[in-house]
């Protein structure tokens, strides 16, 4: 991690994340999971796709899930 200041939430989103590899998360279960609003999961896990800690997936369905990196 090369000098990413990451927001509170997004650290916590990181370390579950980082707790359960290959485990897909949408922002929805995110949000149950480290107990924040749905914007606040969607916009920490798009920070940490956009640094590269953990990937972005979409479906054919249209579906975004997001996955710790192995």
């Amino acid at each position: 991690m090369t000098d990413v200041k990451l927001s509170p939430t997004a650290q916590k989103v990181l370390n579950i994340m980082q707790q359960h590899r290959g485990v897909p998360y949408t922002a929805s279960d995110m949000c149950e999971v480290a107990d924040c609003s749905t914007g606040q999961a969607d916009i920490a896990l798009e920070v940490l796709a956009k640094a590269g800690l953990i990937e972005r997936q979409q479906s054919t369905a249209g579906a975004t899930t997001y996955i710790a990196r192995k």
